[in-house]
């Protein structure tokens, strides 16, 4: 079969994978906080030219992941103790509402599929893959908001979660948090299919504040520890 599509096309979708790639090594902490991008470096690496990277720098800026500073280049974001709260503020209501919303939707075969990615989860766990638990993870959560039926709430959960990714890998050094997420995954699960919506507000809530609490008191411990 000839291939129809225009040049154009083709360059457009591999700046969008180029996006995509850059956003997924940022959120899965090949590149950490605060650390600087360098266009040429980036350019070689991912074997596209500098003014691509430059564009997607723009992208990511806008998606609040990086910070271009000028005449200094790009570097990715890190958040300080406002910014955490008031984007785990807004977070904990969007979450409860995509969950209530979730459970007026399920269905059977909803909560079968749930149950299966649980399983993963649990998995993964034991593999003690962590690339893998935070995949597992975010694919139960995201079939929930998906539950809601409510695209302008899944997409402000995302650019939310999008800014708030470098909390994520501080909880998750806790085995007692991965237990803890793990029983929580089965009471969502009951709550979602027995229409338990005080039970589902209060796991919104509680699940998304093992990230924002353990690095808080990172940065507490981060300050305590700087020179007077």
């Amino acid at each position: 079969m000839v291939d129809m599509r225009s040049p154009k096309k083709d360059l457009k979708e591999d700046f969008q994978k180029l996006i995509t790639r850059m956003e997924n090594m940022i959120l899965t902490g090949v590149f950490q906080p605060r650390e600087r991008l360098v266009e040429l470096k980036l350019a070689e690496k991912l074997g596209v030219s500098r003014f691509w990277i430059r564009d997607a720098f723009k992208i990511l800026e806008t998606k609040g992941l990086i910070r271009v500073i000028p005449y200094k280049g790009a570097m990715v974001c890190d958040l300080d103790e406002q910014e955490i709260e008031t984007i785990f503020e807004v977070r904990a209501e969007l979450d409860a509402l995509a969950t209530r919303r979730a459970a007026e939707n399920v269905k059977k075969s909803d909560i079968n599929l749930l149950k299966r990615m649980a399983k993963q989860f649990e998995e993964s766990i034991h593999r003690g893959d962590f690339g893998e638990m935070i995949s597992a993870n975010d694919n139960f959560h995201d079939y929930i908001y998906e539950l809601s039926k409510n695209q302008t709430l899944v997409q402000m959960i995302n650019q939310l979660k999008a800014r708030g990714h470098i909390l994520r890998y501080h909880a998750w050094s806790s085995p007692d948090t991965l237990q803890r997420i793990q029983k929580e995954h089965q009471q969502f699960i009951e709550g979602l299919e027995n229409k338990k919506y005080e039970l589902l507000d209060e796991l919104a809530r509680r699940h998304i504040s093992y990230s924002k609490d353990s690095y808080l008191l990172h940065l507490k411990a981060k300050k305590a520890n700087l020179p007077k």
